[in-house]
C-alpha cells in the first residue's frame, strides 16, 4: 500500500481531492496488513462490506479494525477510479477570472483553482493535504479557509492581484469578514485575505 501510494506522490497535483482519499490509506497499520493476510480475516471482512454495502452505521458490532478495511478498500477504489479519470489541467489563461472550490472534511482539505472554458469550469490546479494533529479540531469554517490559503500559497504567481470568486458549502470568507475584533489565527487570515 506504501508503495502504490508513494507512487502516486508526484500524480497528487493532478488528482482531485487526493489527500482526501489517501488519508485513510495512510493510516494503516502494519498490524492491520498482518491481520488481513489471515483467510479468515479476509473472508470476514469481505462479508461485512458486502453486507453494509455504503451504510457503515451497520457495521458497528464489528472491530475497529475491520471498518478500518472497509473503509480504505472502499476508498482504495475510488482512489484508483480518481487516477483513471481525472480530468486534463488547463493552462492558466490571465484573462478569464480564477475560481477557487475549496473542500473540507475532519481530516483533510482540498482546493481546485479552477477557470470557465465554453461555459464549463476546467481544472488549472489542485491543493490538498491531510491536516496536522492541531489541525484536526479546527471548525470546517477554519478548515475551508485553510484550504483556500494552501491554493493561494501554492498558485500565488497566477492569483496575484486578480479578483477570486471563492466556492464553498459553507458562507467561510462572508463570515470570515462580518467579524469584527478576530484574534489569533483567524485575524492573521482575515488580514492575507483582505482586499
Amino acid at each position: 500500500m506504501q508503495s502504490f501510494l508513494g507512487s502516486l506522490n508526484y500524480y497528487s497535483k493532478f488528482i482531485e481531492d487526493y489527500a482526501i482519499y489517501a488519508a485513510v490509506l495512510y493510516e494503516l497499520r502494519e498490524v492491520d496488513f498482518a491481520a488481513m493476510s489471515k483467510p479468515e480475516t479476509r473472508s470476514r471482512i469481505q462479508n461485512l462490506a458486502a453486507a453494509a454495502g455504503d451504510d457503515m452505521e451497520e457495521t458497528g458490532k464489528s472491530a475497529e479494525a475491520d471498518l478500518r478495511w472497509i473503509r480504505a478498500q472502499k476508498l482504495f477504489s475510488k482512489l484508483k477510479e480518481k487516477v483513471a479519470s481525472t480530468p486534463i489541467l488547463r493552462h492558466f489563461r490571465p484573462e478569464l477570472q480564477p475560481v477557487v472550490v475549496v473542500y473540507a472534511n475532519d481530516w483533510a482539505i482540498s482546493a481546485a483553482l479552477m477557470q470557465e472554458h465554453d461555459d464549463m469550469f476546467h481544472p488549472v490546479m489542485f491543493a490538498s493535504r491531510t491536516l496536522k494533529s492541531n489541525e484536526l479540531n479546527y471548525g470546517i469554517v477554519e478548515k475551508e479557509v485553510l484550504a483556500l490559503l494552501r491554493v493561494l500559497d501554492l498558485g500565488h504567481n497566477l492569483l496575484v492581484g486578480r479578483e477570486i470568486k471563492v466556492l464553498a458549502r459553507y458562507s467561510t470568507l462572508a463570515w470570515l469578514f462580518r467579524s469584527s475584533g478576530l484574534q489569533g489565527r483567524l485575524g492573521q487570515w482575515a488580514a492575507l485575505l483582505s482586499p
